[in-house]
């Protein structure tokens, strides 16, 4: 165990899910957790999520937040393209039924506007839809460690409130793949975490159970099962084998291949850049 304090090294919000991702240095935190954070899903004529695992170019598409508080109308730029303003839809919009892996939650739909601009930039038709603020899709156990579940709701992340993970353990990963040739090291976009840490051991986090993130209390919960998006550049949207290649090498387990680690929060707070990170409870 490292002998310096963990610390928050970068906070990453991700309004619309599988698109880029916003850098704040406030991440203020309601009961699904970050405010903003996936809180927009593009989905196909059923009503099924689409994400850059098959749609590569989602992650080109760039968010911006039209209010202070994250929660009112969302700016979408992409190449070639015009920026998209999509108000947050009102109580005349569609509501639609839409399905997050086995979840199955209320959206509403953003119009046929947004609907064009996405479906032109992705290149497949689909709707563009924002989280019904009734809607309730249950936080599972496995994501919350030791701290309650019930009663808890979440977003359209893949499961959990939040992700964490350890600079160092990306640097340990880059390291594996530069002795073994790489020509460059990954960025850690790939990995899409809400919450990067400094001064820790590679894969430190792995080990915590329940941490102090400045004020805020987090129960740390599963390990991040990871898939083929971490092998989608960000930037040129190519597609290779790494980082699964390696991480089937050094981070299998029965559940499939991880990095990073699944979070939810005690009750809404915030964290903020620089927060020391108290670990409380291991496993």
């Amino acid at each position: 165990m490292t002998m310096s304090t963990p610390r928050v090294a970068g906070l990453t919000v991700y309004p619309l899910k599988s698109a880029a991702g916003i850098a704040v240095e406030q991440m203020p935190l309601d009961d699904r957790g970050a405010v903003g954070d996936r809180r927009w899903l593009l989905v196909d004529g059923g009503g099924h999520a689409i994400t850059a695992r098959e749609c590569h170019a989602l992650l080109h598409i760039t968010p911006r937040f039209a209010t202070a508080d994250r929660d009112g109308a969302l700016l979408l730029d992409a190449p070639r393209h015009t920026t998209l303003t999509a108000p947050v839809p009102g109580a005349d919009a569609m509501a639609r039924p839409v399905f997050v892996w086995e979840d199955a939650t209320l959206a509403l739909d953003a119009g046929d506007d947004a609907a064009d601009w996405c479906s032109d930039v992705i290149g497949r038709a689909c709707r563009l839809v924002h989280l019904d603020d009734d809607a309730s899709r249950p936080l599972k156990r496995k994501y919350a460690g030791p701290l309650p579940h019930e009663a808890r709701r979440v977003a359209f992340t893949d499961g959990a409130p939040l992700l964490v993970l350890g600079l160092p353990s990306v640097d340990a990963l880059n390291l594996r793949l530069l002795e073994a040739g790489a020509s460059e090291p990954l960025d850690r976009r790939r990995f899409r975490a809400n919450v990067w840490l400094s001064h820790l051991e590679p894969h430190e986090e792995d080990r915590w159970s329940r941490v102090t993130v400045g004020e805020v209390t987090l129960g740390v919960g599963s390990l991040c099962t990871r898939c083929v998006l971490t092998t989608v550049d960000p930037d040129s949207l190519a597609q290779g084998v790494e980082p699964l290649r390696s991480f089937a090498n050094y981070r299998r387990t029965s559940e499939g291949v991880v990095f990073g680690v699944n979070a939810t929060h005690a009750g809404p707070g915030s964290l903020a850049v620089g927060d020391a990170v108290t670990v409380l409870e291991t496993r």
